[in-house]
């Protein structure tokens, strides 16, 4: 038996309303490329911890034209079932229910289960800018601990509000209000990352193919200190320059993540072979980690990624997330390998558009 047994959507993405109903632990969704198997993977993750793989735009999950959506789950506990209910709404606000009780705080509703999503966009966490490492990091780290999520959200809400106010003319007082509580949280926000950084850096080269001659290693910067009374110091020393170039210069906003493989910069100096089959192996070292550490049941969000690997890294990847509770794959149709032979297929497509 599965993790979750139902799915139900209402206006997210291209679904109006509908259903799924699941019985194994292994799931493949199935159809044409735009038929909505990725919003299903996105959907569960949603349900998991309140946030999309996708986008930080709750607009765009949206059905066009709609005011909000509503997911809702039903989770196998062994003994007894139980549901989780999202209601979102596009001016943000959200209501969580589980077992039709409202949850008030986000923290408590996302220990129900745990999500590890893997995409062909992956390729970016080791080949593209550093706003996609720093999401990594944040998702898997959100994943793991809830104080962390809790220290993230206060950091970049005070932050959004710290820009605005230095685009006004003369608001040094309104700048310097929000500065406590970026000071608060920035050095919490390194602590974690910097941790995660180096079990993630173990955990792939474990994973690493023997006898490759491979080492991988990460170099965490960032450019504040690690005290939040010295941060505090920082930005108002800094207050100044940034009321003219009207944005925070310094802050977990701006940290990097450096990979490198043999000592050499990846994504600068990796193929494109090493730079994908990296992406793939920190979306592993992921799940072993949340595998491990989380009390929580864990679900795999596979979207149509094994195409481009050679048989070895294949079959690494399905041995390894074989592990959790339940797997979602997505493929354009029923792949023919023995590790789907006794998965449950279900056709996407909204089928009321």
């Amino acid at each position: 038996m599965g993790l979750i047994r139902k799915l139900k959507l209402a206006n997210f993405r291209n679904y109006r309303e509908r259903e799924f109903l699941f019985s194994g632990k292994r799931v493949v969704f199935t159809g044409p490329n735009g038929s909505g198997k990725t919003n299903l993977l996105e959907s569960i993750c949603f349900l998991s911890i309140l946030r999309s793989f996708r986008t930080g735009a709750i607009r765009e999950i949206i059905r066009f034209g709609e005011r909000g959506f509503e997911l809702s789950g039903r989770l196998n506990r062994g003994a007894f079932e139980e549901e989780l209910r999202v209601v979102q709404s596009a001016s943000g606000g959200r209501e969580t229910f589980i077992d039709g009780n409202r949850i008030r705080r986000s923290s408590e509703f996302i220990r129900e289960f745990r999500a590890v999503v893997f995409v062909p966009e992956d390729r970016n966490i080791a080949g593209g800018s550093s706003s996609f490492r720093r999401r990594f990091f944040d998702m898997m780290i959100s994943t793991l601990d809830s104080g962390y999520l809790i220290a993230l959200s206060n950091y970049q809400r005070a932050l959004v509000q710290r820009n605005r106010a230095l685009k006004l003319r003369n608001r040094a007082d309104l700048v310097a209000a929000f500065e406590p509580e970026l000071a608060l949280h920035a050095p919490l926000i390194a602590a974690r990352r910097r941790l995660y950084a180096g079990l993630v850096e173990q955990e792939v080269n474990r994973l690493l193919k023997p006898g490759s001659g491979l080492e991988f290693r990460i170099n965490y910067r960032f450019d504040y200190p690690e005290e939040s009374d010295e941060c505090l110091a920082l930005l108002a020393r800094n207050r100044e320059r940034e009321m003219v170039r009207n944005c925070t210069i310094s802050g977990p906003q701006l940290d990097e993540f450096d990979f490198l493989l043999n000592g050499r910069l990846l994504r600068h100096y990796g193929s494109t072979g090493q730079i994908r089959i990296v992406s793939l192996l920190l979306r592993l070292a992921e799940f072993n980690l949340v595998r491990r550490s989380a009390r929580e049941r864990v679900a795999v969000l596979a979207d149509d990624v094994t195409g481009e690997l050679d048989e070895y890294n294949r079959e690494q990847f399905f041995e390894t997330v074989s592990g959790a509770d339940q797997q979602f794959f997505t493929f354009t149709s029923m792949p023919d390998s023995a590790f789907f032979r006794d998965a449950e297929e279900i056709r996407a497509g909204s089928m009321d558009s």
